[in-house]
């Protein structure tokens, strides 16, 4: 009994672990495929925009629609790309700068108002273009972990054994944010990385203890 109820955890802890490993992976996928999307449609807004420029007015061919999507989905990708869209700025023909400026939140509205220059556009492009890039290598490792059974093991144990966590969140105890900063710390995961492994050695140990059950327990899962 005690052997059924030990393979049971750990197929359960490496379920877990991949199920959260494989959640993470489709959000980086879905945070590419957005970022992709979204620059695709800034480019060809900007290339409608400045197809007219009329240098005097400062103003160009302004599609409503695509504006409208920019600007609905702005706060979004302004988010998302973090300190990727956080430059200092310094405004055409002005002797002043301005520290922790949003790129993308800010330029959007610089084409309604005909004082968006070449320098945001390119701005907005590069910063898309390195948060693009990043999100790519980081869904190469999400994708190599996808692949390596010993990291599911980690990732679910890691989950179960942050569940006191979560509740002391959900009571209120501690915030959202002191809880991922614990889970994010090095100190947590090489904790949490050990004690797994020594569940996880315990765990197989036992199992080849009683290998005979186990035998029999694979092969009923094996339908043989």
């Amino acid at each position: 009994m005690t052997t059924t109820i030990i393979i049971i955890g750990i197929l359960l802890i490496f379920l877990i672990g991949f199920i959260q490993l494989f959640r993470t992976h489709s959000r980086t996928i879905k945070k590419h495929e957005f970022a992709s999307e979204y620059r695709n449609k800034f480019i060809e807004f900007s290339n409608k925009y400045f197809e007219q420029y009329d240098r005097y007015s400062k103003s160009g061919n302004l599609d409503s629609e695509l504006y409208v999507w920019l600007t609905k989905n702005v706060s979004k990708i302004q988010s998302n790309v973090g300190s990727f869209g956080i430059m200092s700025y310094k405004p055409a023909f002005q002797n002043y700068m301005i520290n922790n400026y949003q790129l993308i939140i800010n330029t959007i509205p610089k084409f309604r108002e005909g004082q968006v220059e070449n320098f945001d556009v390119t701005s907005v492009d590069d910063c898309l273009l390195r948060y693009i890039g990043h999100i790519e290598e980081r869904s190469d490792g999400t994708l190599k972990n996808l692949k390596n059974p010993i990291i599911w093991f980690r990732v679910g144990f890691q989950e179960i054994i942050s569940i006191p966590l979560f509740i002391l969140n959900w009571f209120g105890i501690f915030s959202k944010r002191t809880v991922n900063g614990i889970m994010e710390s090095t100190f947590y995961k090489i904790l949490t990385g050990i004690i797994a492994l020594i569940t996880l050695l315990s765990g197989i140990v036992t199992i080849i203890q009683g290998k005979e059950k186990t035998i029999e327990i694979i092969n009923k899962i094996l339908g043989n």
